[in-house]
């Protein structure tokens, strides 16, 4: 009879431990008076888009879930991740907030079909609207509430608050082996394409690329004069311009990604990851991203 009223007793507390733990995210944001209440939150590493040197906490919550093992595993985690078809999309609503290692939250909501912006910092050298606060604030986890201090009234639209709650584990790609501060062997080739860009031998250019991005900047439908003019102009954007490269990663033996520092125009300093692939023996360019402002 002890053993049976012991295990009767256990049952009880592990009902009650379950029952009692926080649900992963609550709370709602409120527009209008018409709430939008998140169902799913996932948390992802992601270089801090205004010091892409140093990393935050990128957190999602959404009405539907996205597709976590395709975030993590990728390069570049925040193009996917805005990209999921959980978020994409004019009439899908969505809270975004990137925590910072010390606790400073950033929110880019878009509720509907309009994107709200605001901080627990400055925005725009005004203070935001944002109170986090934050029992878990780690590379592996994180646990936050964060809330407006009043209802934020925009210039034109309606007011809105925000009083949200979650907690997950943090998800990212494990680093890959690093690379020489000259970027070896894909440094040399990225240096190569960005010379041969400023050149007018189109043939010489799409050599440098993987033959899927040679192929799209060399249409049947374009004569070759139109074809060069356009790639030129889409690789004056795409590549940084002045570049140096600082490091990187090595993801596989034939799959290499760059940090570059550039300019995209007039004295702007950005830092780039670069996407460098290894086709039958020879590295070739495959995908640049903008990763943040540097100062």
């Amino acid at each position: 009879m002890l053993r049976q009223h012991q295990l009767l007793l256990c049952l009880v507390v592990s009902a009650f431990s379950l029952g009692a733990q926080a649900a992963p995210v609550s709370g709602q944001f409120v527009l209008g008076g018409k709430p939008l209440k998140p169902a799913e939150v996932a948390a992802f590493r992601m270089r801090d888009q205004f010091n892409p040197r140093t990393f935050e906490t990128y957190v999602m919550l959404t009405t539907k879930a996205v597709d976590k093992e395709k975030i993590k595993a990728s390069p570049d985690p925040y193009t996917v991740a805005i990209n999921d078809p959980a978020v994409s999309g004019n009439q899908s609503d969505y809270i975004a907030l990137s925590i910072g290692p010390d606790g400073k939250a950033g929110l880019n909501a878009h509720v509907g079909g309009v994107q709200y912006v605001d901080s627990s910092g400055t925005v725009m050298g005004q203070q935001g609207s944002l109170s986090a606060t934050c029992k878990e604030n780690t590379p592996m986890r994180i646990a936050c509430t964060v809330k407006t201090t009043k209802e934020v009234k925009p210039m034109d639209g309606p007011a809105w608050t925000l009083d949200v709650s979650f907690e997950t584990d943090v998800l990212s790609r494990p680093p890959g082996k690093p690379l020489a501060k000259d970027g070896e062997a894909p440094g040399k080739a990225l240096l190569a394409l960005r010379a041969a860009a400023s050149g007018n031998d189109l043939a010489k250019i799409t050599a440098l690329l993987t033959p899927a991005r040679a192929k799209s900047y060399n249409e049947d439908y374009r004569t070759p004069e139109e074809n060069l003019k356009s790639t030129k102009e889409i690789l004056d954007v795409r590549l940084p311009k002045q570049p140096k490269i600082t490091g990187g990663e090595w993801l596989a033996d034939d799959h290499a990604l760059l940090e570059v520092e550039g300019t995209p125009f007039g004295t702007t300093h950005m830092l780039y990851l670069v996407d460098m692939r290894r086709v039958d023996g020879k590295w070739l360019w495959d995908d640049a991203t903008p990763a943040g402002f540097l100062h």
